[in-house]
């Protein structure tokens, strides 16, 4: 799957990234990119820990459920729990596998590499599942058993 889209990122070290500008005024962050830079915006934005940047690609009203977490909503619970996940890890790399679009819902198959804080690593596969509205994440579904990371 070829992509043609552009991110950018911030070049101030902060290693911040942005969705890519030019996308139809019309829509949110995510508007008139094709399924696959959809993923790659939100998966660039997650392995930066780019909370801000993932904040900004979301609806006020959003629903997270990371794995077997309680399903939290809006914004102030979605960043709270993506800063809460990301501080339990030193790094992760998330590879893209498949995308596939059904209306309204991306469904992402990939592969995450998990770097924890006593320097071990472990990859495991995940399935996430988005809707979005008008070019924003709507409802953010994480479905992998983590536990490996923390054992």
């Amino acid at each position: 799957m070829a992509s043609n889209a552009r991110h950018t990122s911030d070049t101030s070290g902060s290693g911040a990234v942005r969705p890519p500008t030019g996308s139809a005024s019309r829509e949110g962050p995510l508007g008139g990119l094709a399924p696959f830079d959809q993923a790659r915006v939100v998966f660039a934005a997650f392995d930066a820990k780019d909370v801000a940047t993932l904040t900004s690609l979301v609806r006020d009203d959003v629903r997270i459920r990371l794995g077997n977490a309680e399903e939290a909503q809006g914004k102030p619970a979605f960043v709270e729990a993506v800063e809460a996940f990301v501080a339990s890890v030193a790094a992760f790399h998330h590879h893209v596998l498949n995308v596939w679009r059904d209306g309204d819902t991306l469904i992402v198959q990939l592969e995450v590499r998990y770097t924890r804080h006593d320097g071990g690593e472990v990859t495991l596969p995940c399935c996430n599942v988005f809707r979005l509205d008008d070019g924003s994440l709507a409802d953010y579904r994480v479905y992998m058993d983590i536990s490996p990371v923390y054992e």
